[in-house]
């Protein structure tokens, strides 16, 4: 069972409460995954509070998106829109949707300046007329062009565009309700940043949304606390600290994961977090 089917079913049946706090670590991987999480989130409560400790990549972003408030700590950073595809070659790796498109740009570059250091030379250098010096800076623009542009697989290109779009898609979505993007910000996440990993800090993420906030002493402790579960994903499943009387928990955690009747019926050991998929959202 995957890590969103433990998640949906691992929340209260009822609406007992308006708001919720979540501490968010992933490095991503699954938009369907990073949607579907946020969206029950947003069925579920009124008021989203979401922590972000340390890693929240990729598809945790949209998770992000989501949310009515977003808490970045000192450590805590996010990452770009960069929806992972799998690599049909290779076994469990994957490459970035943006990879293909920095390359044709890159030789599209490569391209612009071959024709253009050529033209510059030919006519600085004798006596042919521009028109004859572009043709001849044509004809080696396109002998640097061809073998680059003939390594890119029009099919993948097309899936990489895909998996861009459907990460857009999802973005705009979960905007109408939190209303948390700024003017371009989604298209500078979808397309703007150069690679997977890189870092969107707190500063960084505040020119991005509009609800982005430093965390108070009480989630600081928190997470100092639980820092071998927050600071790296790493198997673990969902958490939870519910109090079902008062306002104020009772600092106890609970493992409580129901278990969909589909699993139960199968045999799946899902009520145990270390048995779920880690590298899911």
């Amino acid at each position: 069972m995957n890590f969103t089917t433990i998640f949906r079913y691992s929340l209260p049946r009822a609406k007992k409460h308006k708001q919720c706090t979540l501490f968010l670590t992933t490095r991503g991987r699954d938009p369907d995954g990073g949607y579907r999480i946020a969206r029950c989130l947003r069925h579920h409560y009124e008021h989203i509070r979401l922590v972000i400790p340390s890693l929240c990549k990729s598809a945790g972003t949209l998770v992000v998106i989501g949310a009515d408030e977003v808490v970045i700590g000192d450590l805590g950073e996010l990452g770009p829109l960069d929806i992972q595809v799998r690599k049909s070659s290779e076994l469990e790796e994957r490459s970035s949707g943006l990879d293909i498109i920095q390359a044709l740009g890159a030789a599209q570059d490569h391209t612009r300046q071959a024709f253009h250091s050529t033209l510059v030379e030919i006519r600085r250098g004798g006596r042919l007329s521009t028109k004859l010096a572009g043709e001849f800076a044509a004809t080696v623009a396109i002998g640097v062009a061809a073998p680059l542009y003939s390594q890119i697989d029009p099919n993948r290109l097309g899936e990489m565009q895909r998996a861009m779009r459907i990460a857009h898609e999802y973005g705009q979505r979960l905007n109408k309700s939190s209303k948390a993007l700024r003017a371009g910000a989604l298209e500078n996440l979808v397309a703007s940043y150069p690679s997977h990993s890189f870092v969107i800090d707190r500063k960084e993420a505040s020119e991005l949304l509009t609800n982005v906030q430093s965390p108070t002493q009480e989630e600081n402790d928190f997470c100092e606390m639980f820092w071998i579960v927050l600071g790296e994903q790493s198997g673990h499943g969902p958490m939870y600290i519910r109090n079902n009387e008062g306002d104020e928990h009772d600092g106890t955690t609970q493992n409580d994961i129901q278990s969909p009747p589909d699993a139960a019926e199968s045999g799946e050991n899902s009520a145990d977090p270390a048995t779920a998929d880690g590298e899911g959202e």
